[in-house]
């Protein structure tokens, strides 16, 4: 077993403890979001009493910590493992607990994403004025993105709310987010994954410096429209240069329109001359763009995207990026509107990537308020299963209000309690 993978497994067996039973030399994880708290990750080894003052002000009751991370004094008092769950037997009150805990968990999903967006939003105001301040706020934001991705063993992809966070981030933080956990299943390690977080994350900063009509590509454009807005790689290229990023995040950004087969731009770049944090992020971002088009009426279904890109632009990626990538977001992506073996349509909300083909689904009761709506894990339901994927116009109209099909999709990593929740369930 490799030290990565002993790492990784003992993060995902954290425990909790009260924050007044904190002491210098634990290893935490904050699970708050990056601007609802001071230091510059969320988990982290405490090294002196100052940031555990810091900590108990931050109105948290426990936290979570690693004992194998931990540095203890050979003095510290052993803290005894928390006591095992009290299970509800009342169907009424565990139903009611697990619906707030999956409302807590959607919550702390969008509060995220939408400081993510929002963060990103004011690194872009600063990339001509401020450009180190900006490289720092990238740097600081993509370590943040790698800490969350890290802290679980198993990366489970969240389906959003269209409202959380700026519209104007939504593509780049889509982007910035599947790009990692795609780079994560291809086998890179923290490090890796930093050049190619930094390249999604700034990968279209150069849209700024075009007119605001050319800043998303339509296929309206003319010849001499295009040939503009393909001028945005290279004034990213250089506000990234002015930023003082590596040369490797550099390529990254110049590279992300090129493609295997050499149809791509600005260079039509063929094979092994591109990078493979590129080819990764050529793909995310040719998936995005298919799911969230400019202009929402030419959006396909995320399940379309896929078998679109499998079946007439294969040839365009790297073979084995594209097998894993959809392997990782499943054959039904979140976001798709499926029909159920029983009859009944459902939403796919969340995937764990390590198994697909059992996505988590919002299923559509005629007499039920999907807001009350327990989302279903299909690992656990045996006699159950997908039949097709659905476009919005095939639903009902019943169901197609009920369900909200997203016209713009939102996808963040999902945090850590569900996957406590799975491991009690197992």
């Amino acid at each position: 077993m490799s030290n990565q993978d002993s790492s990784e497994r003992s993060e995902t067996q954290a425990q909790f403890i009260d924050v007044n039973e904190l002491c210098v030399g634990m290893y935490v994880y904050l699970d708050l979001g990056w601007m609802d708290h001071p230091f510059a990750l969320n988990n982290f080894r405490i090294i002196s009493t100052a940031q555990l003052e810091t900590i108990r002000g931050l109105g948290l009751q426990r936290v979570r910590w690693s004992p194998e991370r931990s540095e203890l004094a050979a003095t510290s008092a052993v803290v005894p493992p928390p006591p095992p769950p009290i299970v509800d037997t009342d169907p009424a009150l565990t139903h009611r607990r697990r619906l707030q805990e999956q409302r807590a968990s959607l919550a702390s999903c969008e509060r995220e994403f939408s400081h993510a967006t929002h963060r990103f939003r004011d690194l872009l105001k600063r990339v001509q004025t401020e450009p180190d301040i900006a490289r720092e706020q990238a740097e600081i934001m993509v370590e943040g993105l790698i800490g969350n991705l890290f802290e679980q063993d198993e990366s489970f992809i969240r389906l959003l709310s269209e409202k959380a966070g700026e519209h104007s981030a939504l593509h780049t933080i889509n982007v910035t987010v599947i790009a990692l956990l795609l780079g994560k299943r291809l086998g890179l390690d923290a490090v890796a994954l930093r050049p190619l977080g930094l390249g999604a994350l700034l990968h279209d900063i150069g849209k700024i410096m075009l007119p605001e009509r050319l800043r998303w590509r339509d296929d309206g454009l003319n010849v001499a429209e295009r040939r503009l807005f393909q001028e945005h790689v290279a004034y990213g290229v250089a506000l990234a240069q002015r930023m003082g990023v590596d040369d490797a995040v550099c390529t990254i950004i110049a590279q992300h329109h090129e493609y295997m087969d050499g149809s791509g731009f600005p260079q039509q770049l063929q094979g092994e001359a591109l990078v493979p944090a590129a080819r990764i992020l050529s793909l995310v971002n040719h998936y995005d763009n298919l799911c969230n088009p400019a202009n929402p009426v030419a959006a396909i279904t995320p399940h379309k995207a896929l078998s679109l890109m499998f079946a007439h632009s294969k040839q365009r990626f790297d073979a084995r990026d594209l097998s894993i990538f959809i392997r990782m977001m499943g054959v039904y992506p979140p976001g798709s509107l499926v029909l159920l073996t029983d009859g009944r349509y459902a939403l796919v909300v969340s995937v764990n990537s390590a198994r697909p083909l059992k996505p988590r689904i919002l299923i559509h009761e005629p007499h039920t308020d999907p807001a009350d709506g327990l989302i279903v894990d299909l690992e656990d339901e045996t006699a159950l299963g997908i039949r097709l994927s659905l476009k919005p116009v095939q639903l009902p109209r019943a169901v197609f209000d009920a369900l909200s099909p997203r016209q713009r999709l939102c996808y963040f990593f999902e945090r850590a309690r569900d996957l406590a929740d799975v491991q009690e369930r197992r």
